[in-house]
């Protein structure tokens, strides 16, 4: 639970606890929350409430200059350490800031979209999107697993991973401009959001960064973001400007390709 939330586990060799894994960090904080855990009547929810209420996770992620001196790995803990989101989770996030996604909660699994189906290995192609369910409900087969999660790290079937890799290649990139999947739901972002109600351009942009970044623009940001959108319009006065539904799927795909979309500080 600890390696979920902070992205390393308290003893970092998570698929090795034997003698030849690394030793704990903190062995009585180790002791402590194990004890707790029992105490609780093995309950998560009240571990992981637990752990994101407490001053470690709630710290910022800046790091001091004496602090990466004397402790460049963090195993201190004096900083959040920024992380990238899972690859399910990146999936999730696009379906949730679109509006896409479907919240129920259990049914038949979905097939991922596919290329070219076999019947003989039942490898079928599902909708692009999913139905909008998360990536929980997504069908998982050995020999074809879902491409998109498989470009951010999706750990092989095959073998049980304590521990996912965590890469950032050019591959990702890529996936994020160009994949069919998040062009669609910066085009469904776009028609969502031009039926709701905002008065200018700069609002506009201003809502889709709380939506998809948790946090208002900066001013410069906010100057180089409604910028951007001008240009795009092919310098349309801002009545018509608000019309476009072009302008708007590609600043929805800009937001999608930002660093700070995908990782989690």
């Amino acid at each position: 639970l600890w390696q979920w939330l902070y992205g390393s586990g308290l003893v970092r060799t998570s698929s090795d606890f034997g003698r030849l894994g690394e030793r704990p960090s903190h062995p009585e904080l180790l002791d402590y929350l194990a004890r707790r855990f029992i105490n609780d009547g093995w309950s998560t929810k009240r571990l992981i409430r637990r752990l994101v209420l407490s001053r470690t996770f709630r710290q910022s992620g800046q790091v001091s200059q004496l602090a990466a001196t004397l402790d460049p790995e963090n195993r201190g803990m004096h900083h959040y350490p920024t992380r990238r989101l899972e690859a399910e989770a990146i999936r999730d996030s696009l379906l949730a800031v679109s509006g896409r996604i479907d919240r129920r909660l259990y049914g038949w699994p979905i097939d991922p979209p596919r290329s070219v189906e076999d019947s003989t290995k039942r490898l079928f192609s599902g909708p692009l999107d999913g139905h909008g369910r998360r990536s929980i409900y997504l069908k998982i087969s050995i020999m074809d697993p879902p491409r998109f999660l498989i470009g951010f790290n999706f750990p092989t079937p095959k073998l049980p991973t304590g521990r996912r890799d965590v890469t950032n290649v050019p591959a990702q990139s890529l996936i994020l401009l160009n994949d069919p999947f998040v062009l669609q739901q910066a085009q469904h972002w776009a028609d969502r959001i031009m039926q709701e109600d905002f008065t200018s351009p700069e609002a506009r942009v201003s809502g889709m960064f709380i939506r998809a970044l948790g946090r208002e623009p900066r001013k410069e940001e906010s100057a180089r973001w409604s910028a951007m959108l001008r240009e795009l319009a092919a310098g349309k006065n801002d009545v018509d400007l608000m019309e476009d539904r072009n302008a708007w799927k590609h600043v929805a795909h800009t937001l999608f390709n930002t660093k700070e979309f995908i990782y989690y500080r």
